[in-house]
């Protein structure tokens, strides 16, 4: 199976998936591709580590993200929950829902390297029938996306990347990364879709506004 896409969508949870129309941005992003399952991923700034929940479907994909998450020296929560919200959230998302549905809860306050690592340790589930959608859920409508500051934070992301790369061919030494802890959800979460992306940026950038502003979307995508 081809690798699916990666998905990054900024949208007020809540409003959207009180929606009966479905066919949004990522529908169209994902048009005529198969998969097996959903893996959301999302922030919970009440949690102190992160927290896999088993919403719908066979376990398996749930304990599998536990297992690479542990390899990686997390110590992920595990628990089961009800996906009648996510359900809806999806259909309008998706206009399908899928027969398996896991999501992983990110705390914030950890650096940004721990959450390149976990998307990185993720990355694996695109090539085995897993749609990951990182899920930045603005309730105060704000959709960050249209603000330049973000396009330009990834681009830098991309230029550092790059400038390690050649540092590491020449035989120099990578630059040390900051430790600081991050505790912007938007920016934790675009982390991890960043390396879930292979450290790239988006091929894709969609933006879906209706009629209520708490309807609206708008998002990466990462295709390759």
């Amino acid at each position: 199976m081809n690798k699916l896409p990666v998905l990054f969508v900024s949208c007020n949870a809540e409003s959207l998936q009180s929606q009966r129309e479905a066919g949004s941005g990522p529908a169209r992003m994902i048009w005529g591709k198969r998969y097996e399952s959903v893996v959301l991923i999302s922030t919970d700034t009440d949690l102190q580590a992160p927290l896999i929940v088993h919403l719908k479907g066979s376990a398996d994909r749930s304990e599998s993200i536990h297992r690479l998450l542990g390899s990686q020296g997390f110590t992920p929560g595990f628990q089961s929950g009800k996906a009648n919200k996510r359900h809806d959230l999806l259909h309008v998302l998706l206009s399908e829902e899928p027969g398996d549905l896991s999501e992983l809860r990110l705390n914030t306050g950890m650096s940004e390297q721990e959450y390149r690592r976990i998307g990185q340790c993720l990355e694996v589930l695109r090539e085995q029938g897993v749609l990951i959608i990182c899920l930045d859920d603005k309730v105060d409508s704000q959709l960050l996306l249209h603000d330049r500051h973000l396009r330009e934070m990834i681009n830098g992301w991309v230029q550092d990347q790059q400038w390690e790369s050649v540092m590491t061919f020449k035989g120099g030494s990578p630059k040390i990364a900051p430790t600081l802890r991050l505790d912007d959800p938007t920016v934790c979460l675009l982390n991890a879709a960043f390396s879930l992306g292979g450290s790239q940026f988006p091929q894709r950038m969609f933006s879906s506004g209706m009629n209520n502003s708490a309807w609206m979307l708008s998002g990466f995508g990462w295709i390759r």
